[in-house]
């Protein structure tokens, strides 16, 4: 019999130092505060960093004035199944991106939780590459359809779920407005389109817009 941790795969992209973040904000920096072959008793580290970097949810709080923060988060959010979808968009993910997932598998339903594998994840470690302003995200259009699905959560393979250029607080404030909990930053690069049981727990900041996150997923 197997044991009960068997056959998990971790998506969660590793932080380090000077990994690629969101134009303008700080970088990821690792300081060390004491360290045991410098003659010190005891490794100590700080780190500085956004909490919009590396994989990465998103409360409510980020862009509804009204929102909740991360540590209000529930923890149900991020555990149970949850569907990693295959999409090919030109540009940006669009309603016909989704709806064409839907009819070569099956409707999405009230509820569930749907990562999106975009070709993003075809990419090397993006983290180790300048940031990429190119990178598919989903449209406000597109962000919209899934809001009327009323979806539990949506994750997407980059750094921000809505595009660079234009249409991000669109695309955010669509999704979180109708309660729609957001993930950013999955490592998708050696996951296949599928049906998954997920385990995904942000860190419980008081006051914090978003949180690093740690993603399993296992293959039902």
């Amino acid at each position: 019999m197997a044991a009960w941790y068997e056959g998990w795969t971790d998506v969660t992209y590793p932080i380090f130092e000077n990994m690629t973040g969101w134009p303008g904000q700080p970088k990821t920096d690792l300081e060390t505060l004491s360290c045991i072959h410098c003659g010190d008793s005891a490794m100590v580290s700080v780190l500085h960093m956004s909490l919009h970097s590396g994989t990465h949810m998103d409360a409510p709080s980020h862009f509804l004035a009204q929102g909740v923060d991360i540590s209000q988060a529930p923890f149900e959010v991020g555990m149970g199944p949850v569907r990693i979808a295959n999409v090919t968009p030109r540009a940006e993910v669009t309603p016909e991106d989704l709806i064409a997932y839907e009819e070569r598998t099956r409707p999405l339903e009230k509820g569930e939780r749907l990562i999106l594998r975009t070709p993003n994840s075809d990419k090397a470690n993006w983290l180790q590459q300048p940031f990429d302003k190119e990178y598919h995200a989903i449209g406000p259009a597109a962000a919209h359809w899934i809001s009327d699905k009323r979806l539990r959560l949506i994750g997407v393979d980059y750094l921000s779920v809505g595009p660079f250029h234009e249409g991000n607080p669109q695309t955010h404030r669509a999704l979180l407005g109708a309660k729609v909990w957001i993930i950013e930053g999955v490592d998708l690069r050696r996951v296949k389109e599928g049906d998954y049981e997920m385990i995904c727990l942000p860190l419980k900041i008081s006051g914090g817009d978003a949180s690093p996150i740690r993603i399993l997923i296992k293959q039902q």
